[in-house]
């Protein structure tokens, strides 16, 4: 999961108009899996993160029915998928498809191999993306989107250490299994990807593009979005502008991942800041995104639901999107 560190300024919500809902929106949450993990190696108490409910929302009768209503895709952890019980697991599928929301995945589909890619984010087994692919089919489900977590920062930009620093061509020709994979298993699954937008991207969409190119010179498949994880500080704005404007000139969707800061004090504070910046990116035509997603994978919001009150990540859909 990636490990954002986001500023925000201060911002007056009644200096916007209430925007009209773009494309689709998507949620994603702290799962049981990772929440496991991370209390595992930085004992952290799992009770500290909003996974306690994660479960919760698959129930018939869970307090999120109108901002459900409004969610097309539910975005999962390769962990989820690769480590969660069969019972889980079941129960997610069987929820999503009562829902008529469709499952997702946010894939660590990067390789590692004996020289690199151990330890760095974004990384995984080619055994493990078998073993999901498998886990999901063998219980009824289908993988109907996967976004990539952020293989052309981790694989392709990022240098020293652990890092592999491949080429646009490498890196394809790395994450060609996975998708074999996965397309074999889901023969309908969209693909895309995930990237930053920081004060230090502003030279990197060229390269990403070029990355959308190849992946569909060597592998005869497009990917079919990109969504922007945004580092809420200076310069960012720009950088959504002419994402939109170059996505949409090559047919792929464009989107935004809806947050708020790792700093933030309270609940309220980080669901406060998630509904300001829905309401900046979605107000603004030049930067308005086909795709919304609300995510969060940080300590905030403690909780997921119910919808009905604030400080919840629920909350936060309950009041954008869903309120139209």
């Amino acid at each position: 999961m990636r490990v954002a560190l986001l500023f925000a300024a201060t911002l007056v919500v009644s200096t916007f108009s209430a925007p009209s809902p773009a494309g689709q929106a998507w949620l994603s949450a702290v799962d049981p899996v990772v929440a496991a993990d991370r209390s595992a190696t930085s004992h952290v108490a799992m009770t500290s993160t909003a996974a306690d409910d994660f479960m919760e929302l698959f129930k018939p009768e869970a307090a999120w029915s109108k901002s459900a209503s409004s969610i097309k895709v539910f975005k999962v952890s390769t962990q989820f998928l690769h480590r969660a019980t069969d019972q889980q697991l079941a129960t997610v599928i069987q929820d999503l498809r009562r829902r008529h929301i469709a499952l997702g995945l946010e894939a660590e589909i990067l390789a590692t191999s004996v020289q690199c890619g151990n330890g760095v984010p974004g990384y995984t087994t080619t055994a493990v993306i078998q073993k999901l692919a498998n886990r999901v089919s063998g219980l009824g489900g289908k993988i109907e989107y996967v976004a990539f977590d952020e293989p052309m920062t981790w694989g392709h930009f990022s240098h020293g250490g652990h890092a592999c620093g491949y080429t646009t061509e490498a890196l394809v020709q790395n994450i060609a299994p996975n998708i074999r994979i996965l397309k074999a298993a889901f023969p309908g699954v969209k693909f895309g990807d995930i990237e930053p937008v920081t004060d230090q991207t502003a030279d990197r969409l060229d390269e990403i593009m070029d990355f959308a190119k190849v992946f569909h010179e060597q592998l005869g498949e497009k990917l079919t979005f990109l969504q922007a994880d945004i580092i809420w500080q200076n310069k960012w704005q720009p950088q959504l502008v002419e994402w939109r404007k170059r996505l949409h000139a090559t047919g792929m969707s464009y989107g935004v991942i809806i947050d708020g800061d790792p700093g933030d004090k309270t609940d309220i504070d980080w669901t406060r800041h998630a509904i300001e910046r829905y309401r900046i990116v979605a107000s603004d035509p030049n930067m308005k995104p086909d795709d919304f997603v609300f995510q969060s994978w940080q300590s905030r919001p403690t909780r997921i639901l119910p919808e009905n009150e604030p400080g919840t990540l629920t909350s936060v859909i309950h009041q954008t999107v869903a309120a139209h």
